[in-house]
């Protein structure tokens, strides 16, 4: 099932602050957020369609179940905050009622991903994930465990109750569809692409403590085509400094080596 994604970033999410300023790094960007901004049911009723039949087909490739029935009780009850879920027992119940993917980390030792549900992951399993530390999940990322993993680790584990806190990331894709898990063989941006046809696609995250054991890690998705950025001209800029200065083992991980000269030069022509 496809459907066409939200075209508009939410508000205090900006178009050019996306992309790092200078060239290409990593970054945490790291904001404070009011958490019913991001958790709350914001209506959008294509969205919860698309997950309940993702959720009804194929559960196996967009849900965890945590093996603590405490995990699963904690974050039902927290997403009973901000949406109408007390009908729901189990993360999949919960995953058709309410709109953001989700994933439950428990602190200890490390930062342990007990559960979740995500219908549109960005080319990665949650199945593959669950009982792994945030260092695994950041392994196959070139550069993340040598260059923000310490400070992910020191920010989760100074993260305060009622805190919650924003941030982003990018990438770009060939196709609209929302669920861009690994079994649905998304093809790489083709070298002679359109900006009409090609994607910016943005994870807004939200993380946030439920209680003294667990943190949710909280994801939205935005895609907007590339023609829109170029028409945005400080961000198609910024756009394209990014990619010029991009690593090419990123260039690689995010599967834009064939793609990045030609999307550089359509972003650089004149409107």
């Amino acid at each position: 099932m496809e459907l066409n994604c939200e075209t508009a970033l939410p508000t205090g999410l900006t178009l050019d602050g996306l992309f790092s300023r200078g060239g290409y790094r990593p970054r945490m960007a790291l904001k404070r957020l009011q958490p019913e901004e991001f958790f709350a049911n914001l209506q959008a009723v294509d969205v919860l369609k698309e997950r309940s039949a993702l959720l009804e087909v194929r559960p196996q490739d967009f849900l965890c179940e945590p093996t603590n029935r405490e995990d699963t009780a904690a974050l039902i009850q927290f997403a009973g905050s901000w949406a109408r879920v007390r009908h729901a027992d189990t993360f999949r119940e919960l995953g058709t009622i309410w709109e953001p993917d989700f994933v439950l980390l428990r602190r200890g030792k490390s930062f342990e991903v007990v559960g979740g549900c995500v219908c549109f992951p960005t080319g990665w399993s949650l199945t593959k994930i669950q009982h792994h530390p945030l260092s695994i999940v950041h392994e196959p990322v070139p550069g993340m465990n040598l260059q923000l993993d310490p400070k992910v680790e020191r920010f989760f584990a100074d993260l305060k109750l009622e805190e919650c806190y924003q941030r982003s990331n990018w990438g770009l894709t060939s196709s609209n569809q929302k669920n861009q898990h690994p079994r649905d063989n998304i093809a790489e941006i083709a070298s002679d692409c359109d900006l009409a046809e090609t994607f910016l696609r943005v994870e807004w995250q939200a993380i946030m403590p439920i209680d003294y054991f667990r943190i949710i890690f909280g994801i939205r998705i935005y895609q907007l085509t590339l023609e829109s950025v170029r028409r945005e001209r400080g961000a198609a800029q910024l756009l394209r400094e990014n990619l010029q200065t991009m690593p090419e083992d990123m260039l690689r991980y995010k599967r834009l080596t064939r793609c990045r000269d030609r999307i550089v030069d359509l972003l650089s022509k004149p409107l």
